[in-house]
This record gives structure tokens, sequence and C-alpha cells, in this order.
């Protein structure tokens, strides 16, 4: 962990502390990232949030939710009146084979949790949220992996201190050092995305491992790394371990230590990535 990192100061990653989750901050490159000098700003620490215990639902009522909204991108979510999230009625799971393009999972819906959307499904989870706001009941799926890759990641980084805490003890595999990392991690929600597309590589996909590539963008591609389109993606890789019946997000040195030139996607329109809008 005593390596330089950089990349860091990179308008791609602001608001993140690490590569893993460049995904979180990448749209604070079209934000405040940076003063009338050029140095990138700090972000407020999260706020306190006041929750309540969720209980799984078999079905939604108006009371469900208070409202609608829309992400930094302008992609529209919904706001459930839980502040950890609306579990929805679950019915047929995805297939466990992986495909590509990887189908959407049923009923997908994208809700404001923490002040970020966080993927909600009928069909691969999650199933319940438990009282200190740890998400559960993923299926065994390449769609479960990738929403629980989002639920996961999101709420060790945007959540009060007693959810990152608890994601952190019980869906995080990794050392305390590297927890640390997102535990202190202090990311502006209002610049966060729905992302527009996913890849899981046939070579990197289990029944015990994956790794999630979601896409966050399109934003303007950076000065040091042009495109011929002038825009490009930040997709920052989530890998994942099946135990104890739960995708679990792991924690490298390799994640934690990457170059961010190695997330930027220049198209969507090579092959292998699913968009799921």
């Amino acid at each position: 962990m005593s390596q330089p990192r950089t990349w860091l100061k990179h308008p791609l990653t602001w608001g993140s502390v690490i590569v893993l989750v460049a995904v979180v901050g990448v749209i604070g490159y079209v934000g405040k990232n940076t003063d009338d000098s050029g140095t990138p700003t700090q972000s407020a620490a999260p706020s306190t949030v006041i929750r309540t215990p969720q209980v799984p639902t078999t079905t939604t009522a108006p009371g469900d939710y208070i409202g609608s909204d829309v992400d930094a991108l302008g992609r529209g979510m919904r706001i459930p009146t839980n502040p950890d999230g609306l579990v929805l009625p679950q019915s047929k799971p995805s297939s466990g084979k992986l495909t590509d393009p990887i189908p959407s999972p049923a009923g997908l819906e994208w809700q404001k949790v923490y002040g970020v959307p966080m993927p909600f499904t009928t069909s691969d989870g999650p199933t319940r949220i438990t009282e200190d706001g740890v998400p559960v009941g993923f299926t065994r799926t390449p769609q479960g992996a990738a929403v629980a890759a989002l639920q996961i990641m999101f709420r060790a980084t945007y959540g009060p201190a007693d959810v990152r805490n608890a994601v952190l003890r019980t869906s995080v595999i990794g050392t305390e050092q590297q927890k640390n990392v997102l535990r202190g991690a202090t990311n502006p929600a209002e610049y966060q995305s729905i992302p527009e597309a996913l890849r899981i590589s046939a070579d990197q996909y289990t029944t015990t491992t994956a790794v999630v590539r979601w896409a966050f963008g399109p934003l303007p591609a950076p000065a040091e790394h042009p495109t011929s389109t002038g825009q490009c993606w930040s997709a920052g890789e989530v890998p994942l371990i099946w135990e104890d019946d739960q995708w679990k997000l792991k924690l490298t040195e390799d994640v934690l230590t990457s170059d961010y030139t190695r997330f930027i996607v220049e198209t969507l329109d090579t092959g292998g990535w699913s968009r799921w809008f």
C-alpha cells in the first residue's frame, strides 16, 4: 500500500480512493472536481443517514416510494421510502449460463439509496436487506454477480459508517488495510451515474468467481488519453468470490494500485458489452 498513486489526481477517478472504485467517482470528471487553479478539491464526508430495518416484501405499494429522480447523466431512478432500498418481489432467476450479450435481469430497477443509484431486480436479488444495511440473496448467476458487485461496492463507499462497516465485515474479502481504503472514502454522491453497460468475459466467470466490468459514461475523453470520438467510458473491474452462499467483493493489490488508464474504454461497440438500458 506504499506505492504512489498519481492516478488519484486524475478527474476520471475523482471522488474515489482506489481504481476499483473509479466507477464510483467517474462522474466527478464532469462535475466540480477542481478549483480555478486546477487543483482537485476535497469532497465532504458522507452525511449521516437515519435507517430503519428493511422487511422483505412480496408486493410494492404506493407508499413504498416517495418519488423519482435522475442521476448525473439524466437517467431515471426511483426513491424508496426506506433509506436502505426496497426489496422487490422475486420470480424465476436468470440462467446460470454466461452468454454474450448477457440478458438483463427481470424487473431491473434503479433506486436512489444513500444518494446514488443501486440496482434491484425481481429475478436475481437482492432478496433481503439486513438490519445493518447489508444486501443478501443474490443468485449464483452472471446477473446476480453483476448486481451484487454494484450493491456491495456502492454501500461500502457511499453508505453511512455503520453500513460500510457491516458490508466490509460480511461482504468484502481483503486485509484490514485494504478495507480501510474503502472505509475512509469520501465520494460525492451527486456525481454518480447509472452505468450504461457491463461485461463479464468468458475466461473470468465460473460458478465460484466473477470479474464484472461496469461501464460508466459517456464522458469527455481526458487530454492525455484522446479518443477518436472525443468521449470515453470508465469501466472499473469488480472481482467477486462465491463464499458462504453469497457473492463477496474481493480486494486485491492489483486492483488497488493499477493505473487508471486500463479502465478507459473508447467504444462499447466492439462486442462483449451488454447494454441493460
